[in-house]
């Protein structure tokens, strides 16, 4: 009987996707059922169990950029400043132009509507489920069918993936572009349109996550090592994909702010928000507000230098503003030279106490891989995860995360030791320049869900694991 579940066919591995999908669907109405709420927390104030910190900017902005297109405005005006993502708002945008859906019952207490939101994360699930069809369409030529069999049957059911399906973060559509782009990437035959079309899927990805925008280096390097490396014809190919998408969003700030600039402020301004401040504020022993009113008082100065109107009015209600508060007075177009300069006082401290940041890196950096399967439980429940990361729930988690994730991690050992005595050193080195890009730039940070994105690469190493395991069980 184990001989003949482990023949693996085409039908088995379309069928395993089909009830991904399905059981992805129930996941979206359990948890639109039980968290689908707005609850009023300890100052009166509304907030909506699934929608709440980043996932309601963006649907909030996805929410003004449709009525504004109700109104007439030409879709380069929409919108407000990108000071993060660009393509999520546009997603649910044109989810509630389509469906002429309003993402709030009542605007001024931010009561968010009940009951109209499941379409979407249907949506959202199809759009996962389908890009791994076609990643198992393109790879099934490359590796045999029990390999993929286990592969795919990771990316449809591994927890720390799956959770995201149902709830309305951008990890579920950044994971649907990373596999369609590998499946284009690993396809066996490449064509020029192929390449054309991987530069168009290398700027979405980037739409989704500003910090993806610099993936297209090291695909150049997987392609000039594993093929041709003469003809650069395909590179000038991806090339046109790639800044053909990358306008949309130029045009777009150009139309709306009167300057043209693809770099959102979260490339910049969050890494003095998230690293430097914390780091500072333990190296001289002072609070997160008073790091902030250093930091302004840097940015009045150089406000005042360079003769940069402001907004008086919007600092009024603060005695001491900081940098953010300075910020949101100035216009669009001088942020960007503002988020520069923001910029450069990372710099200057990261020269200043380099030991200190590289302490802090470190330290983050090995918490960053710990898996959590628990986020969306964790995120649905709680407030925020600054309440969560303080009860006793999060503490009982631990064990079973740091089991779950040991059990993950030797699976996936496996699968290296596998892929290396197959000689599959392509394939190995696509995988291993992407983990590193995606865990390289935001390992410093220490939130677990920024290491989601390498998750999808390891499902590779996954499958070639537990096929290596289960053909000596055999044997």
């Amino acid at each position: 009987m184990i001989l003949n579940f482990m023949v693996i066919n085409n039908k088995k591995i379309f069928l395993l996707i089909f009830f991904g999908f399905l059981l992805s669907v129930f996941q979206n109405n359990y948890n639109l059922k039980y968290y689908d709420k707005n609850i009023i927390d300890v100052d009166g104030e509304y907030y909506h169990q699934m929608i709440k910190t980043d996932a309601l900017r963006y649907l909030s902005h996805g929410d003004k950029i449709k009525n504004q297109l109700k109104e007439g405005l030409n879709f380069f005006e929409t919108g407000r400043e990108h000071y993060t993502k660009y393509l999520p708002p546009r997603v649910y945008a044109a989810y509630y132009y389509l469906l002429d859906i309003n993402l709030f019952s009542d605007r001024d207490k931010k009561i968010i509507n009940i009951g109209v939101h499941l379409p979407y994360l249907i949506f959202q699930s199809f759009l996962y489920y389908v890009s791994v069809v076609f990643l198992f369409v393109s790879i099934s030529q490359l590796i045999n069918k029990k390999t993929c069999f286990f592969i795919v049957f990771f990316l449809c059911f591994e927890p720390t993936i799956f959770q995201y399906h149902s709830s309305f973060w951008s990890e579920s559509i950044f994971f649907s572009l990373q596999i369609l782009l590998l499946s284009l990437i690993l396809k066996k035959k490449q064509t020029l349109l192929n390449f054309f079309i991987i530069g168009i899927f290398l700027a979405l990805l980037s739409f989704q996550k500003e910090y993806s925008i610099f993936y297209i280096i090291p695909i150049i390097i997987y392609f000039y090592i594993t093929t041709n490396n003469t003809n650069y014809k395909k590179y000038i190919i991806m090339f046109v994909g790639f800044f053909l998408i990358q306008s949309i969003l130029g045009y777009n700030n150009y139309f709306r702010s009167g300057k043209f600039y693809l770099m959102t402020a979260d490339s910049k301004v969050n890494l003095h928000n998230d690293l430097v401040k914390k780091v500072i504020q333990k190296k001289l022993k002072i609070s997160g507000r008073s790091f902030d009113i250093l930091e302004g008082k840097a940015s009045l100065k150089w406000i005042t230098e360079n003769s940069i109107d402001y907004d008086n009015k919007m600092l009024e209600k603060n005695q001491e503003p900081g940098f953010f508060d300075y910020r949101n007075a100035i216009d669009e177009k001088n942020k960007i030279e503002f988020d520069n300069f923001i910029r450069n006082r990372s710099i200057f401290y990261f020269k200043k106490y380099p030991g200190d940041f590289i302490k802090f890196a470190i330290k983050s950096s090995i918490h960053i891989v710990l898996l959590n399967p628990f986020h969306i439980y964790s995120d649905n429940n709680f407030q925020s995860g600054e309440v969560y990361y303080k009860t006793k729930t999060h503490d009982k988690l631990i064990p079973y995360r740091i089991f779950y994730s040991l059990f993950i991690y030797t699976l996936c050992f496996y699968g290296l030791a596998s892929i290396i005595k197959k000689r599959q050193f392509p394939l190995l080195l696509l995988l291993i320049i992407s983990i590193i890009y995606f865990y390289g730039l935001v390992s410093w940070h220490g939130n677990t869900r920024y290491f989601m994105p390498v998750v999808i690469y390891l499902s590779f190493f996954f499958g070639f694991g537990v096929e290596k395991i289960t053909n000596k069980k055999i044997n």
